[in-house]
C-alpha cells in the first residue's frame, strides 16, 4: 500500500514520543482514536487563530513525518492549518505529560527522589537530554504533580490500621 507523508512541526519531546510509539515516519493508524482526530483535522481545517496568536509556529522547533493513507491523501489533502497544528500538538502534549505524571508519581509514591524518578522515566521511554531535559521535566513536575515522597507509606499504614483489632 502506497503511503504519503505530511511534515508535522512539533516540540522535540513530542517528536520522540511519536517515534517511540508509532515509528519514524509516524504511522498514526495504529491508534484509531488518534488517527481519527488527525483525519478530522485534515478534513475540516480550522483557520480561526492563523492570523492572530498562531501566526508563527516558533516554539515547534522539531518536526516528524506522519504517514497518510492514499485515500486520505487524495480525499482530505496533505496539510494542516496552523490552528490545527497547535491543537494536535496540545493533544499529543497531553498524552506525553500524562505518561510523565503517571510514571513519576508511581516512583515518587514509593519514596524515590524526584531526580531518580525523572532519570527512570527518561531511560524507560527513551527520552534524551536533547529531547526533554531533566530540568524541564523537574519544573513540569513541580508545577503540576501533587504527590509527595511518603504517600504510599501513609496509605499502607492506613490500610493496616483498618485491619488491626
Amino acid at each position: 500500500m502506497e503511503r504519503f507523508r505530511l511534515k508535522f512541526p512539533c516540540k522535540p519531546y513530542i517528536r520522540r514520543y511519536l517515534e517511540i510509539t508509532f515509528g519514524n515516519p509516524a504511522e498514526l493508524s495504529k491508534d484509531k482514536v488518534l488517527y481519527d482526530v488527525f483525519r478530522l483535522k485534515l478534513r475540516k481545517k480550522s483557520y480561526r487563530y492563523d492570523r492572530g496568536q498562531y501566526r508563527t509556529l516558533s516554539k515547534y522547533t522539531d518536526s516528524i513525518d506522519i504517514k497518510i493513507g492514499r485515500d486520505d491523501f487524495y480525499r482530505y489533502g496533505w496539510e494542516l492549518s496552523r490552528t490545527d497544528i497547535v491543537a494536535f500538538n496540545i493533544l499529543l502534549e497531553g498524552r506525553v505529560k500524562l505518561l510523565l505524571y503517571k510514571t513519576i508519581s508511581l516512583y515518587r509514591a514509593f519514596n524515590y527522589p524526584l531526580t531518580k524518578s525523572i532519570a527512570i522515566f527518561q531511560q524507560k521511554y527513551g527520552f534524551t537530554e536533547e529531547d526533554w531535559p531533566a530540568e524541564s521535566v523537574r519544573r513540569e513536575c513541580r508545577r503540576n504533580l501533587k504527590i509527595h515522597g511518603d504517600d504510599m507509606g501513609c496509605l499502607i499504614d492506613e490500610m493496616v490500621k483498618k485491619f488491626e483489632f
